[in-house]
């Protein structure tokens, strides 16, 4: 019902979702579609990113219980503790949810985080490392590391600007979508640098 990729290195984060809503269960592999420009990614404040891939109904659920704060103020270590709190108290349908969480730590080093139904909501802290990507993504109906493997990956070694990041990962979304129809290739980005 979607797919979220981030990535994150030592000075920034950069979040591309795609736009398709689908009504779960998809029956015959012929996904219903709601919508198709919902974005799954959100900019917290100026230090946080939030992404979803899977049941958007518990997933904005989730993501919205950040709203009961004020956001300018909150760091990405509470913003995960606030996420993990609320994924427990919220049931959703059997395709699950995954959250992906990035942006500049209390410390200021960037981090990348991941939570989501199937883990029990233990949330995963991945710290970016000097030279090298986080490179994480979702998709609700499609195995996710074939297409890092081959379409991101590879091409991050590459990379000159954040113009050349955002081609990439449009680049994965557009080949998910050919691949998946619960996934389109209306792309919704977010950056924190």
């Amino acid at each position: 019902m979607s797919a979220i990729l981030a990535v994150c290195g030592e000075a920034f984060c950069a979040m591309v979702s795609d736009g398709r809503m689908v009504e779960e269960p998809v029956e015959n592999g012929k996904p219903k579609i709601l919508s198709d420009t919902l974005p799954k990614v959100r900019k917290v404040n100026r230090n946080i990113l939030v992404g979803f891939a899977g049941d958007t109904l518990a997933a904005v659920q989730i993501i919205n219980a950040l709203d009961d704060y004020n956001t300018q103020y909150l760091t990405l270590e509470k913003a995960v503790k606030i996420l993990a709190a609320q994924a427990a108290q919220v049931s959703c349908q059997p395709v699950g949810v995954r959250i992906l969480v990035g942006g500049r730590g209390r410390k200021g080093s960037f981090e990348l985080v991941t939570l989501g139904s199937a883990d029990g909501w233990q949330p995963q802290v991945q710290p970016a490392r000097d030279g090298a990507y986080l490179i994480e993504g979702a998709c609700s109906h499609t195995e996710i590391a074939p297409f890092l493997e081959r379409e991101v990956k590879p091409q991050a070694a590459s990379w000159k600007s954040l113009d050349d990041v955002a081609h990439t990962l449009d680049g994965c979304i557009t080949a998910l979508a050919a691949q998946d129809e619960t996934v389109n290739t209306q792309f919704y980005r977010e950056l924190v640098i």
